[in-house]
């Protein structure tokens, strides 16, 4: 299974091999588009999911 970087960089290395291409004669910049999109949200995604991560193994102070 892919990690979650290697999809982001499958996704950014589609956008640019697309960018300004016509594909059965229609241009691509919708799909660069949403792919540059969906890249830009999983990579959000996944620093959110490493914040959480990160703070579920802060120990608590009970002492409070």
């Amino acid at each position: 299974m892919a990690t979650t970087r290697q999809i982001i960089n499958d996704m950014r290395a589609q956008a640019c091999a697309l960018d300004g291409r016509h594909l059965s004669g229609m241009m691509t910049d919708g799909v660069v588009r949403s792919l540059r999109r969906g890249a830009d949200e999983i990579e959000r995604l996944e620093a959110e999911l490493f914040y959480h991560r990160a703070a579920a193994e802060i120990p608590k102070d009970d002492a409070a």
